[in-house]
């Protein structure tokens, strides 16, 4: 039991409801992870402590609450999107297959102020458009009656509660509903894992310690399995979400099967759902941002719907036709109507399991970004929603028929994390846990001692997209789990990972390689001329694909910190010879627009190579690059048209 009394949990008696607590506590028990929580205490020590080590790598622990974080700590508040009760509750009907509208009397007779029923509500079904993002219209006014059943071709709808007279709206509201459809006949009698990704957009292994403690607790309970070595492999959410569901890098596959800002391309992308599609599994996908969504910000979108069950155009509807509300200081929608964004996910993605978990195999992913993209404190306010999320699919009984991937893209790229001194493992290693049922451990008990050994062994994206593609074959006797074609040396996590693993051989680029022991030098002349040949490379990128026009020419104005890689020889890379490889951290004149770079430089010669595309900005750049619509450009283009007074 002593092992249950973290110190983060001890902190939680003190500030949050004990109920909920108590709910945690009597989930927790010994965990698969025992060894590494032992270890993980004695960080309190002299020794240093790693979650990856090995010849090739040495990927460090840090401490969520170390001195130079704590200054900077402002934890949220969790705010509701409104106080009034539901007018409207839905619940699911057994015995017709069907969703049911419950008109709650008590809370209409306190919204009317009045004993009396004179009032009317109707609903608008939610209708798709030719294009398979986008709602293309509202049905006509249908009106509820008490104990409504939801007709089956209605997947979303708006409700509207007003007073008889139309003269006092009582309440608007909006539902979606995953509506049910029988299982084939000729469905495979050997038991299928369902698999449903749940993913938290910019959620690092660090944060989700420090800022979601509680959801760190749950997840050490049986059947978790944190990969402590997973490294992300690209900048942002698109490449890195694309290489996990693909096997693909964006580059690679517009070499090998089309281009991914082309119309119509992202139909035809090997999705790994469309694997499962073919195994008879049933198929979703679902986020919570429309600008922002991972297949839509500055790419085509899908013309034909992907999955079985597709959320975009309801959230299109509900973006339009909703009342919005934002936190302060973010851009994202954190309320549409009545709910928070993240709740209208979290539903679906409940209905779907509870549908059809019992009778047939699926599929899902359920991608939030809403709260969490615009600010990393936003995660401490929304815990206890996100651990509800988890404890309602375990009391659903999801988790016993359910492999479960708990993850995120990648860490915070820009805010003040980026001022700590750990910022390059903040940004590289996002949070990725995987959960396995009882049966599957049962079954296949040599794949769990694969991936409980894999906990502490660099991984990527590219084995996680194995993994997915090994689920399909497990009773196939599978040997060969090597799949992903821009990592032809990645595997299922179902087999053991080779210990002295190195970046390359995970496809992980140097510039996101956590492994490397790089320490900072102090500033000298050269650590100068080398960040201003990093800058003067960003110009002629931009003059490159004909952006002077648009675009500010960059000057240095200072250099923040100069990391050098400290091995002499190394096994990963060829480096020319006189050339080592740097980190810098440096920022420019216009706009205070910041950037880091991993770059290749020789001190005596100027020699410098460097991938300008694998250069990242790490401070918020939303409307310094608003006159061009390239996600890569935009990172490093400040429009002429946007320059604030530069500083000298």
């Amino acid at each position: 039991m002593a092992r249950l009394v973290s110190s983060n949990l001890k902190r939680l008696f003190v500030c949050f409801p004990i109920a909920i607590l108590l709910c945690l506590w009597s989930k927790m028990r010994s965990s698969p992870n025992d060894n590494y929580n032992i270890h993980f205490r004695q960080n309190h020590g002299k020794e240093k402590i790693f979650y990856v080590k090995s010849g090739k790598c040495e990927l460090p622990y840090v401490d969520p609450f170390n001195a130079e974080f704590v200054k900077i700590n402002h934890p949220k508040v969790f705010i509701p999107c409104t106080n009034e009760s539901d007018l409207i509750t839905v619940h699911y009907d057994n015995i017709f297959n069907q969703y049911v509208l419950h008109l709650n009397e008590e809370v209409l007779h306190k919204l009317a102020r009045s004993e009396k029923n004179d009032f009317a509500c109707f609903y608008q079904k939610i209708i798709y458009g030719q294009s398979a993002d986008r709602y293309d219209r509202k049905g006509s006014k249908t009106k509820l009656t008490q104990d409504y059943l939801v007709p089956l071709d209605v997947e979303g709808m708006l409700v509207d509660c007003r007073t008889a007279d139309e003269s006092i709206l009582l309440q608007k509201d909006a539902f979606m509903f995953i509506q049910y459809q029988g299982a084939p006949k000729d469905l495979s009698p050997v038991r299928k894992a369902s698999v449903i990704m749940y993913g938290i957009d910019t959620v690092s292994r660090t944060n989700i310690r420090r800022m979601m403690p509680i959801i760190y607790e749950y997840l050490q309970s049986p059947g978790w399995y944190e990969m402590m070595g997973y490294n992300k492999v690209a900048d942002n959410s698109f490449p890195n979400i694309f290489a996990m569901l693909t096997g693909y890098s964006p580059e690679s596959a517009e070499t090998q099967v089309c281009n991914t800002d082309s119309a119509g391309c992202l139909d035809k992308i090997p999705f790994i759902w469309k694997e499962y599609k073919k195994a008879g599994y049933l198929t979703a996908y679902a986020e919570d941002e429309e600008l922002s969504n991972t297949f839509n910000y500055m790419k085509p979108g899908f013309t034909a719907k992907p999955t079985d069950y597709y959320f975009r155009p309801f959230l299109t509807a509900l973006e339009k036709e909703t009342v919005i509300q934002y936190n302060a200081g973010t851009v994202m929608k954190y309320c549409l109507g009545r709910r928070l964004a993240n709740s209208y996910i979290f539903d679906y993605c409940r209905q779907f399991m509870q549908r059809f978990l019992a009778d047939r195999p699926i599929w899902g992913m359920f991608w939030s970004n809403h709260f969490s993209h615009d600010d990393i404190f936003m995660l401490s306010a929304m815990q206890h929603k996100i651990l509800s999320d988890l404890l309602n699919f375990e009391k659903d009984g999801a988790f016993e028929h359910t492999i479960m991937i708990f993850f995120s893209d990648h860490g915070a790229r820009f805010g003040p994390l980026m001022r700590l001194k750990e910022s390059f493992l903040e940004e590289r290693l996002p949070m990725m846990f995987i959960y396995l049922p009882p049966w599957f451990r049962a079954k296949y008990p040599q794949h769990v001692r694969a991936l409980s050994l894999n906990q502490n062994r660099l991984s990527s994206n590219f084995d996680v997209y194995n993994t997915l593609k090994h689920i399909l074959q497990m009773d196939k006797d599978v040997e060969e789990t090597k799949w992903s074609y821009d990592c032809p040396q990645c595997q299922s996590l179902f087999y053991p990972l080779p210990e002295n693993r190195s970046c390359s051989e995970a496809a992980i680029a140097e510039a996101y390689c956590t492994c490397h022991k790089y320490e900072e030098v102090k500033e000298e002349p050269w650590t100068w001329r080398m960040a201003d040949l990093v800058v003067d490379r960003i110009n002629k990128y931009l003059r490159l694909y004909g952006l002077e026009k648009q675009c500010s020419n960059l000057t240095l104005k200072v250099v923040n910190i100069t990391e050098q890689w400290m091995e002499e020889i190394d096994g990963d890379v060829n480096r020319p010879q006189g050339m080592r490889y740097y980190h810098t951290k440096f920022q420019v004149h216009q706009n205070r627009a910041e950037f880091f770079a991993t770059v290749l430089y020789n001190k005596e010669t100027e020699e410098l190579k460097v991938n300008v595309e694998l250069i990242s900005r790490i401070n918020m750049y939303g409307t310094d690059s608003e006159c061009i619509n390239n996600k890569i450009h935009k990172l490093y283009c400040v429009c002429l048209s946007k320059i604030r007074v530069l500083e000298q």
